[in-house]
C-alpha cells in the first residue's frame, strides 16, 4: 500500500515537465476544436455547466496528451533507441547504410517523380521562374537565390522543348535527388551511433513508404531543398559532439556552404541561424581546436551570405516585405472588424482604410477566413517604404487600442489561424486560402496563364506546364495510395504538423532532464515552428516537414550516451 502511495507520488513529481506541457497542449486542443467548428469561444462560459464540460475535456485531453508523451519518449529513449556496447551488430545494411539509404528512397520516390512528370510546381514556383526569365520583375519575396536556380532550370527546359515541362522537371529531379542524399546521411549518423537495426530500418521505411514523402517530392518548392540543407547542417553539428570525429579543411569548407545555402534558400533564416550557431558554439564544442574552426567557417559563411544578398538587393533594387510576418495581427483586425465593427472608432476606422486597399472597412471582415491571412494580408501595401512604415506605426496604437477592448476576440483569431501547428485533432482540415494538411498534385497554371495573357501574344500557351494524358493512370493509383493513408484514421497522424510539435517537445524534455547537451540541437526546429505560426496559412505540411525529416537524427543525437 504504501509503495503505491510512493509510485503514484512519482508520476507527478518526477514528470512535472511532461504534466504542465500537457495540461497546456490539452485546453489549447479544446480551444482549437472549438474554434475550427464552432468558430467561438465565448458558449463555453454561457453556464456554470458549460464551464464546468470546458475544464473536463480539457483534463480529458491533457491526459491523453501526457499518456502520448510518455509512449513517446519510452520509444525514444537511448535503452530502446541504442545497441548495447557489449552487443556488436554487423551485416551489410551496417557497412553500407548511406548507399542502402540511396538506393531505396531512390525506388520508392522514382514513381512518384515520373508519373508527376513534369511535377506538381507551385504557384511560388511559376512565380519565380516567370521572374528569373524575365516576364516580370524579380522582387525580394522569395530568395533571389532560389529564383536563379529554378530560373536557370526553366531556361534548359525552353531550350529543350518551348515549355516550361522540362525545366520543371529538372528542378524537381534536383531537389529530390538533394533530399535522398541528405536523409541518407542522417540514416548513416544513426548507423554509426549504433542505433538499433529496427529503429534505422523503421526511419528509412518511413521516409520510404509513408506517402507524404513521395508525394512532397514531385511537389517543386524552394522547401523541399531546404529540408535537405537544414537535415545535413543538424548532422554535421551532430558530429561536432563526437570526439573521434575530425573536422578537416575540406569538411569546415562544407560546413561553411551549407550554411551559406541555408541562408539564401530561405528568407529571414538568420533569426534562427545566429542563436542556434551560439549556443552551439558554446554547448557542442568542447575542443578548443573545434571551436575556432566552427567560429571562423560560421563567421565567414554568413558575411559572404549576406554579402550576396546585399548585391542583389541593390542590382535589382528590390526592397524589405514586411506583410508576409504580419498574418497574426492582420487576422486580429480582421476578426475584430466582423465581430465588433459597429464599436469601432473613427480613428480606428481611418487606420485600417489606410492600412489596407479596401474601400470601405468592412470589407476587410468580409475578407477574413479563420484559417489563413492571405485574403487579408493581400489587401495591405507588401513593401517597406518611408511612407509604409509611418502606415504601420499608427496601425500599432490602434492595434493596441483594440485589443485592449476585446482581448477574447485576439486570442481567438490567433488559435484559429495557428492551431494547426501544435495540435492534433482534427486529422484533416478544410482547404482553402493555403491552409490546410495535404499537399498539391499538379502545376498551378495561374501566375503562367496571366504573364501569357498579358503578353497580348507574344507568349505562346504551349508555355503552361501540361502532363501528359497517358501518364493520368499512374497519377490516380498514387493519389489513391495518398490519400488512403491522409483518410485513414492513426495512419493518417503524420500528416498531422502537430504531432511533429508533440514528439519535438517529448523528446526535448526526456532529454533535458537527463541534460543531455545533443538536445541543444532541437532550437532551429522550434524557431521553425514558430517561423510556421507566423506564416499566412494554418497548418501548412511543407513548412513543418524539415522539422519532422530531422527528428530521427535530433533523438539520436541527444540520446547517445557520449553526448550527455
Amino acid at each position: 500500500m504504501e509503495q503505491g502511495k510512493v509510485n503514484q507520488k512519482s508520476i507527478f513529481k518526477n514528470h512535472i515537465g511532461e504534466w504542465i506541457a500537457s495540461l497546456i497542449l490539452g485546453f489549447l486542443e479544446v480551444l482549437s476544436l472549438s474554434l475550427f467548428y464552432k468558430d467561438s469561444l465565448s458558449f463555453w462560459f454561457a453556464s456554470v455547466l458549460w464551464i464546468l464540460a470546458f475544464f473536463g475535456l480539457g483534463i480529458v485531453f491533457s491526459i491523453v496528451c501526457y499518456l502520448l508523451i510518455r509512449w513517446i519518449q519510452f520509444l525514444c529513449s537511448p535503452k530502446q533507441l541504442f545497441v548495447p556496447e557489449e552487443k556488436t551488430v554487423t551485416g551489410w545494411d551496417r557497412k553500407h547504410p548511406f548507399l542502402l539509404s540511396v538506393i531505396v528512397l531512390t525506388a520508392f520516390y522514382l514513381p512518384w517523380i515520373i508519373a508527376f512528370y513534369p511535377g506538381s510546381a507551385t504557384y511560388d514556383m511559376m512565380y519565380q521562374t516567370v521572374q528569373a526569365d524575365g516576364f516580370i520583375a524579380i522582387n525580394e519575396h522569395h530568395p533571389i537565390f532560389v529564383t536563379y536556380v529554378m530560373g536557370l532550370c526553366s531556361k534548359v527546359g525552353l531550350a529543350l522543348d518551348g515549355t516550361f515541362n522540362s525545366g520543371i522537371f529538372l528542378y524537381t529531379v534536383l531537389q529530390t535527388a538533394v533530399c535522398i542524399l541528405c536523409f541518407s546521411a542522417m540514416l548513416s549518423y544513426m548507423v554509426r551511433q549504433g542505433a538499433k537495426r529496427g529503429a534505422c530500418l523503421f526511419v528509412l521505411g518511413f521516409f520510404a513508404i509513408y506517402p507524404l514523402w513521395g508525394g512532397a517530392m514531385q511537389v517543386g518548392t524552394k522547401d523541399n531543398v531546404f529540408m535537405g540543407f537544414f537535415v545535413l547542417f543538424l548532422v554535421l553539428c551532430a558530429q561536432l559532439m563526437d570526439k573521434d570525429t575530425s573536422f578537416k579543411a575540406g569538411r569546415w569548407i562544407g560546413f561553411g556552404v551549407l550554411i551559406i545555402l541555408l541562408c539564401l534558400y530561405r528568407n529571414a533564416i538568420l533569426i534562427i541561424l545566429i542563436p542556434s550557431l551560439v549556443v552551439f558554439f558554446f554547448v557542442l564544442l568542447s575542443d578548443r581546436k573545434k571551436r575556432k574552426w566552427f567560429a571562423l567557417s560560421a563567421l565567414a559563411a554568413l558575411l559572404i551570405a549576406q554579402a550576396f544578398l546585399s548585391v542583389t538587393k541593390n542590382v535589382y533594387h528590390t526592397r524589405t516585405e514586411t506583410g508576409e510576418i504580419l498574418g497574426i495581427p492582420f487576422q486580429q483586425t480582421a476578426r475584430y472588424i466582423r465581430d465588433h465593427g459597429d464599436e469601432m472608432t473613427e480613428d480606428e476606422i481611418a487606420m485600417v482604410e489606410r492600412t489596407f486597399s479596401v474601400d470601405t472597412y468592412r470589407e476587410l471582415g468580409d475578407l477574413y477566413y479563420p484559417m489563413g491571412s492571405d485574403p487579408v494580408k493581400a489587401r495591405y501595401h507588401w513593401w517597406a517604404t518611408d511612407e509604409e512604415n509611418e502606415i504601420l506605426k499608427d496601425y500599432v496604437m490602434e492595434w493596441f487600442s483594440m485589443l485592449k477592448k476585446h482581448p477574447d476576440t485576439y486570442l481567438e483569431a490567433t488559435i484559429a489561424k495557428t492551431s494547426g501547428y501544435y495540435t492534433l485533432l482534427p486529422v484533416v482540415q478544410k482547404q482553402k486560402a493555403g491552409a490546410g494538411t495535404t499537399i498539391q498534385f499538379g502545376s498551378d497554371r495561374l501566375i503562367i496563364g496571366e504573364v501569357v495573357e498579358a503578353s497580348g501574344g507574344t507568349l505562346s500557351e504551349d508555355l503552361i506546364p501540361e502532363s501528359p494524358e497517358r501518364l493520368k493512370g499512374a497519377q490516380e493509383t498514387l493519389k489513391s495510395w495518398y490519400y488512403f493513408w491522409l483518410k485513414t484514421p492513426i495512419l493518417n497522424v503524420f500528416f498531422k504538423c502537430g504531432i511533429y510539435f508533440l514528439i519535438l517537445l517529448a523528446v526535448t524534455i526526456y532529454y533535458a532532464k537527463r541534460k543531455c547537451r545533443g538536445i541543444v540541437l532541437t532550437i532551429p526546429g522550434y524557431f521553425l515552428i514558430l517561423m510556421a505560426i507566423a506564416s499566412p496559412p494554418n497548418e501548412h505540411i511543407r513548412y513543418v516537414l524539415p522539422v519532422a525529416a530531422a527528428l530521427p537524427l535530433l533523438i539520436c543525437a541527444a540520446g547517445k550516451k557520449n553526448n550527455a
